[in-house]
């Protein structure tokens, strides 16, 4: 009965994991109900999900994905949180401002996969830095806009500029 109950979870995680672009692994030690209630609400509402989920059980289904994360990683009271890639990225920054106000962090990174890549646990902490796609397309448009708005305003001041000389011309007398 138990090893039935194993398969059938495997397949329900090989169904969560599968077609995800990010999976992050997290480590809950000490989390009390609330705060756990708390990170899942902030998780929920950036599109990513988080299950807590048996270590050992996670591994088989991640395996049979594609997805192989140290064994290091898997000690204590885990949770993956999943989603595409700008939810996970968002969930991140969820994660990171609600422990900002913490004395005590209790969720920690262990591993990720984002995008196809496998990361490690000090790789998986700067997930939360990563600008989200619309950051990126503002600072795209920054950089295409930034130098044409210079040269117009190069171009502009060369004629504005002999105005002024002349303007100071003509009032000398």
């Amino acid at each position: 009965m138990a090893s039935f109950v194993n398969e059938w979870m495997v397949q329900a995680y090989t169904g969560q994991f599968g077609d995800r672009e990010g999976v992050v692994l997290l480590s809950l030690d000490g989390l009390s109900v609330e705060e756990t209630q708390a990170l899942r609400t902030e998780i929920r509402k950036t599109g990513a999900e988080m299950r807590v989920t048996k270590n050992r059980l996670a591994k088989v289904a991640l395996k049979e994905v594609g997805i192989e994360f140290d064994d290091s990683g898997w000690g204590g009271m885990c949770a993956l949180l999943v989603g595409d890639t700008e939810a996970t990225i968002g969930a991140a920054k969820a994660i990171e401002d609600l422990w900002k106000k913490a004395p005590e962090r209790k969720v920690n990174y262990r591993a990720a996969m984002l995008d196809g890549d496998v990361m490690n646990a000090e790789q998986a902490a700067l997930i939360a830095e990563m600008p989200d796609k619309n950051t990126l397309r503002a600072m795209m448009c920054g950089a295409i806009n930034g130098p044409a708005r210079s040269l117009a305003s190069l171009l502009r001041e060369v004629p504005a500029s002999t105005a002024r000389v002349l303007q100071a011309r003509a009032d000398q007398g």
